[in-house]
């Protein structure tokens, strides 16, 4: 159990540390060492986690860090996935905290690091929206529903309508199903 714990404290400080851009730009890397190389959960967990920590509130690394540590290790892990989760940011915050008085605006080097941070975090997003899409949309309900809903979001629809609109038409959806085949009917 303490293997466990270490893993995942260790896993998300690291994470938090290395990869820019926050909780979305963090889920190809939670995927790649949770799911490929240690094998502790499959890639439909990881979309649930994705699910999960979209759908309530608080900070994405956060909620995925809690998320999956108590998937892997019940509540001892969900604490230490999330103290890892959290420890690097703090210091990296303070630092920059300390530091911001003394930038200038027209320091080149800054202003590069943070244009490049912000094209790396742009592509690590959009890598993480693709797998999603990929395990997510495999029949005609799944991108109908996907494409007008995306096409609401681009349109301005605040994105708390999006995801209420998301659930009651999964939620139809299931129902419908379910009296097509029989199955699911509710007592």
């Amino acid at each position: 159990m303490l293997k466990k714990l270490w893993l995942l404290f260790f896993t998300f400080a690291k994470i938090a540390a290395l990869v820019l851009g926050g909780g979305l730009a963090m889920l190809p890397v939670i995927e790649e060492t949770f799911v490929n190389k240690k094998k502790l959960l499959t890639n439909e967990e990881v979309l649930d986690v994705v699910a999960l920590t979209q759908t309530v509130p608080g900070i994405i690394a956060a909620n995925a860090a809690v998320a999956i540590g108590m998937k892997v290790a019940g509540f001892a892990g969900a604490l230490a996935a999330l103290a890892g989760a959290i420890l690097p940011s703090f210091v990296i915050i303070l630092i920059i905290a300390m530091l911001f008085p003394t930038l200038s605006p027209d320091n080149v080097y800054w202003m590069g690091a943070f244009a490049g941070i912000r094209a790396g975090v742009t592509g690590l997003i959009m890598v993480t929206a693709l797998k999603i899409g990929k395990n997510t949309l495999k029949g005609v309900f799944e991108a109908v529903t996907a494409a007008v809903l995306l096409a609401a979001a681009l349109y301005g629809v605040n994105p708390g309508l999006i995801i209420i609109a998301a659930i009651v038409t999964g939620v139809i959806y299931c129902r419908v199903c379910a009296k097509r085949t029989g199955k699911g009917a509710e007592k």
